[in-house]
């Protein structure tokens, strides 16, 4: 699609992010105010090529449109790839310590619940799809989950993860589920304002039912830290395109500044969560500063810290993310502490805990 006769007030669609309505015209850059929330600035030539020609600006309706549950839940493409062993790197050397010591954690397991067991789901999950199983040892707040599939008369043991259930409350809202090829685990991807969040849903099993995809609800996430360590102090100067200094600064305030094209960047106090390049879609980077710290003892035979970290901010609100650290993914010398930068890998799980 060409975006040479693109104006204020152009109406568009893209690709990943939905339509939108162009509300800034640059050399080289649009911004465009999406429908479903957030505003973005974006290079002429990868907005071209994220709208082929044969695209309208309009396209086709939205999978929200279809009904439930198709929605809402999207299986995975047969080329997924996931690294559930990489989950236990925070706790042992090799997975199969974790698998040795699994029939003695089986044998005093419990049953994995939902936050309040009284509630009826909205709706009957459909006939054909797969059932199971989620129980959890050596207790419901914490430790190790397994994920088992009823096949016959008989059980098969799907998949197995550690958690961590007291983490930060946030209201999200649903885009999608994307189901594995076992139909007993899932991918969830949510959105606070324009910030895009992948998980895994720890206790998918239990909530499926619910979920509806364009609607409001809390979520428990927790970042499982693979490896975290002090962060390294970092300064540059860099120079804006044009085109984003005039975008920036259109809506000044009386009284506030005009950036400048050419400054000073640190990363002293920044925010950052990115998606790990090569690694699974609930995989992050982050650079964040702690605002809290709270210690742990013998999380499946690993000590450790829960820290309350900001790794986004949407203006003048902070994003803040309970990361749990292990003493085997800490990497520092001293233990970590409120107003330090803290920077690492991790993998982002939650569990739902209501609808709005």
């Amino acid at each position: 699609m060409e975006t040479t006769n693109l104006a204020v007030g152009s109406r568009i669609d893209h690709e990943l992010h939905g339509p939108g309505v162009v509300t800034f015209v640059g050399a080289d850059h649009l911004g465009i105010d999406f429908d479903r929330g957030g505003e973005a600035l974006i290079r002429r030539d990868a907005l071209e090529r994220d709208l082929p020609p044969t695209r309208q600006a309009v396209v086709e309706p939205a999978r929200q449109a279809l009904p439930w549950p198709d929605s809402t839940f999207v299986p995975e493409g047969k080329d997924a790839r996931h690294f559930p062993g990489s989950h236990w790197e925070p706790f042992v050397a090799q997975p199969s310590e974790i698998l040795m010591r699994l029939p003695e954690m089986m044998s005093a397991a419990l049953p994995q619940t939902t936050a309040d067991d009284r509630r009826e789901p909205p709706r009957a999950l459909p006939e054909a799809w797969p059932k199971g199983l989620a129980v959890v040892w050596p207790q419901r707040t914490q430790g190790l989950a397994v994920v088992v599939c009823a096949a016959g008369e008989g059980a098969m043991i799907d998949s197995l993860f550690p958690f961590f259930g007291s983490g930060s409350l946030h209201t999200l809202t649903l885009a999608q589920v994307k189901v594995f090829g076992s139909g007993l685990e899932a991918q969830v991807t949510a959105y606070r304002g324009d910030a895009e969040l992948t998980f895994y849903d720890t206790r998918y099993l239990i909530h499926r039912a619910w979920y509806e995809a364009d609607r409001d609800y809390d979520f428990i996430l927790t970042g499982i830290a693979y490896s975290a360590h002090p962060a390294e102090k970092r300064e540059w100067q860099v120079t804006r395109h044009p085109d984003e200094v005039a975008w920036l600064n259109r809506r000044l305030k009386e009284g506030e500044q005009p950036l400048q094209a050419t400054c000073t960047v640190s990363l002293q106090g920044a925010a950052a969560f990115l998606p790990v390049d090569g690694w699974d879609v609930d995989d992050y980077s982050f650079h964040a500063p702690v605002k809290s710290v709270e210690g742990f003892k013998d999380w499946l035979g690993q000590d450790g810290w829960r820290l309350r970290a900001t790794v986004m901010r949407e203006g003048d609100e902070d994003f803040d993310l309970d990361v749990v650290v292990t003493r085997r993914a800490w990497k520092g010398e001293a233990p970590p502490q409120a107003g330090q930068d803290i920077e690492g890998q991790l993998w982002l799980q939650a569990y739902l805990l209501g609808p709005r």
